[in-house]
């Protein structure tokens, strides 16, 4: 590994201004997942707000357990461990893509929400997320695992050529990485302490499907195409099918070709 652009907790802390989100940080240079070391931190008594920080892994994955790509010393691949209260904790689904889109808006670019929380920049994504939580002896803990391609080339593997992009790529020179991420970590902690009214709003504001004609496929059942009209303050999308207006939980979207 080139150890001229692997990630500098001196830097990231000096651009921190929280009071708990990344203030404790665990970093390593190769891991199987953020996840799953971020379940072991928490399992040994990791405060609230923990960021757990590798270089690359070697088993990345999203959502349906689907493989991510995880080079090294590249893009952004971290897990937080959140102890929330509950009014918090339903902020999540909201919260953590709108502060990667917010945070990621900030270097220039045009990035948008696409439901339930992927970043987009235009018809290419950016960023990747995964929310789990589980209850143990002292309540429920949260872990947002994020993705970002930031300095990598996503488009050297064929399979990604024509759908996913980099910061690098849309700006044509490189991000400070640890910049990035306080930003991230700042957005976080100041909207899981904003009313919700305000959080839902701005994540209206930056979504990339209201208003546009799309297919959801359901974790069951068969897919279905739907217009997105709006989205609900426990996150979950409002489509309506014909004349009725139902919430979609789970499941995948496609949009669909203007026109």
């Amino acid at each position: 590994m080139n150890f001229d652009i692997m990630f500098r907790p001196d830097r990231f802390q000096d651009a921190l201004r929280t009071r708990y989100v990344g203030r404790f940080l665990t970093y390593r240079p190769q891991v199987d997942t953020t996840m799953l070391l971020a379940r072991r931190e928490a399992s040994e008594g990791a405060p609230h707000g923990t960021l757990v920080l590798a270089e690359e892994q070697t088993a990345g994955r999203g959502r349906k357990g689907r493989w991510f790509h995880s080079p090294p010393g590249e893009n952004l691949y971290f897990t937080l461990v959140l102890r929330l209260p509950p009014e918090e904790q339903r902020l999540l689904p909201i919260a953590v893509p709108l502060a990667v889109c917010e945070a990621v808006r900030s270097e220039g670019v045009d990035a948008r929400i696409k439901w339930p929380n992927d970043i987009w920049i235009g018809e290419r994504k950016l960023s990747g997320m995964l929310i789990d939580a589980e209850t143990g002896p002292n309540g429920v803990v949260a872990y947002p695992g994020i993705g970002i391609n930031v300095n990598g080339d996503p488009t050297v593997h064929p399979e990604l050529v024509d759908i996913a992009t980099s910061l690098r790529r849309e700006l044509g020179q490189p991000v400070k990485r640890e910049e990035l991420l306080a930003r991230i970590c700042n957005a976080l902690e100041a909207l899981l302490e904003t009313p919700e009214p305000d959080v839902v709003s701005r994540y209206r504001s930056l979504s990339m499907i209201i208003g546009r004609e799309i297919t959801v496929t359901p974790t069951t059942g068969e897919p279905y195409d739907a217009v997105a009209e709006d989205i609900a303050a426990d996150g979950s999308l409002l489509v309506r099918r014909e004349v009725e207006l139902e919430a979609v939980t789970a499941g995948e979207v496609t949009i669909r070709p203007r026109g």
